[in-house]
């Protein structure tokens, strides 16, 4: 409908930033996150400098300006660099590119600055997000670290999708139905694990809100395992913490932790492709 408008609305879009030249219709944004070593980008135009070298070094690849950002507060970052903390000095840049196709290019093969990069999409994890596999609250289906799937209608060892009646005149496959004996993965209730009774599920939503005197038990908002070893040959520990920043006196580098480990990123900021 905007379209019906675009010289008005480039008028003043252009009046935020004069780089835009034109207003298209709408599509679909794919977001992915890769580590960067951060001395190199850790200067004021260092993102800048980044979506420039993607762009160029990644034919029809088109990076908008806005999209990319380190996933972190730099002040967090920095404050973990200067201390040594931060894994192999490394930290995590998110950014948006337009359509499915040129996200799948880059998580295929991704070059900054001569070095093949490893791409990943970037998946926000919240206090009231519920894995497809686990059905556990806290964090979404590609972030699950158990690998073992449960049922968020009857808790038993299959995914929720695969959830069968045994009943032979029946035999409704991944819905409820009257021969279903519910049973809730995350507080044992009699209940599906989305039920709006669900004390799990309240607390979910009561941390996801930013109060954090709900009464999720730990399992409930910490998928992650308790601790994970970095470069420096420290530990670094895996809290869970509502809304992806990290707490002031409890920091979380827990994706930053993984993808060096998964991806064995050396210092000089190039990271292999692997299976994921």
């Amino acid at each position: 409908m905007l379209l019906r408008f675009k010289k008005e609305v480039l008028k003043a879009a252009r009046k935020a930033d004069k780089a835009i030249i034109n207003v298209v219709a709408n599509e679909t944004w794919a977001e992915l996150k890769i580590l960067v070593p951060y001395d190199r980008y850790q200067h004021p135009n260092g993102v800048a400098e980044l979506r420039e070298l993607i762009e160029a070094e990644n034919p029809g690849v088109m990076v908008p300006p806005l999209s990319m950002k380190w996933m972190r507060a730099v002040s967090t970052i920095e404050r973990h660099y200067l201390a040594g903390r931060l894994p192999k000095n490394a930290a995590s840049v998110i950014f948006k590119v337009p359509g499915k196709a040129a996200a799948q290019k880059l998580l295929v093969e991704m070059w900054v600055a001569g070095n093949k990069f490893h791409a990943l999409p970037y998946i926000p994890d919240k206090a009231d997000t519920l894995c497809g596999v686990c059905g556990r609250w806290g964090h979404s289906e590609f972030r699950c670290q158990r690998g073992v799937a449960t049922c968020t209608i009857c808790a038993d060892s299959h995914r929720t999708e695969e959830h069968r009646c045994q009943v032979a005149t029946c035999g409704k496959v991944g819905k409820v139905c009257p021969h279903t004996e519910m049973k809730c993965p995350n507080c044992g209730g009699r209940h599906l694990a989305q039920d709006a009774r669900c004390q799990a599920k309240r607390a979910a939503i009561e941390i996801a809100r930013g109060r954090r005197n709900g009464t999720a038990h730990a399992e409930t908002a910490q998928p992650m395992p308790p601790a994970a070893t970095c470069s420096s040959g420290g530990s670094a520990q895996l809290n869970w913490v509502p809304g992806g920043e990290p707490a002031e006196t409890s920091p979380d580098w827990t994706e930053d932790v993984m993808e060096v480990t998964a991806t064995g990123m050396d210092p000089s900021g190039t990271a292999p492709p692997i299976a994921v």
